[in-house]
């Protein structure tokens, strides 16, 4: 039985990531979103241009909600936890918690309604491949801050 578990990874706050008071722009945290899922799909060595190719799906934001607590400054290392709260027929829902290093301290939250679609962006259903694929980050908030 595999064991679920977000996926986690980690990146710094940039200089082009803050602002003029010294701490991340709203607009830095779509960069973090990106890196979650981006790095998510390699690590389950499906790369998105392979579910691309493979698969001929692509996998669109419906919706985008971030829910910021902290501030995250200059040079700060943010640990990046992503996993999917929910699969549907033609969605996905992937949440992403960017905490401080100490892995206690919630920066922010966001959810991403993904939207399975071909080529032509017509919506289709999820391939039984990547209900697999995915599987053992498919778990509940609490269940993946309790992990961390």
């Amino acid at each position: 039985m595999t064991t679920t578990a977000p996926f986690v990874t980690t990146d710094y706050i940039r200089w082009e990531d803050i602002d003029l008071a010294g701490i991340a722009r709203f607009s830095s945290y779509t960069r973090l979103l990106d890196i979650a899922e981006t790095d998510l799909y390699r690590s389950l060595g499906t790369p998105l241009s392979t579910l691309h190719a493979q698969y001929k799906l692509w996998l669109p934001r419906k919706v985008m909600h971030i829910e910021y607590f902290t501030p995250a400054r200059l040079d700060d290392q943010i640990v990046i936890a992503a996993y999917f709260s929910s699969i549907g027929r033609t969605s996905v829902t992937m949440n992403v918690d960017l905490f401080r290093e100490d892995r206690k301290t919630l920066i922010a939250a966001a959810h991403l309604v993904l939207v399975c679609v071909d080529i032509a962006l017509k919506k289709i259903a999820l391939p039984p491949e990547f209900r697999e694929l995915v599987k053992r980050h498919i778990m509940s908030t609490e269940e993946a801050r309790n992990a961390l």
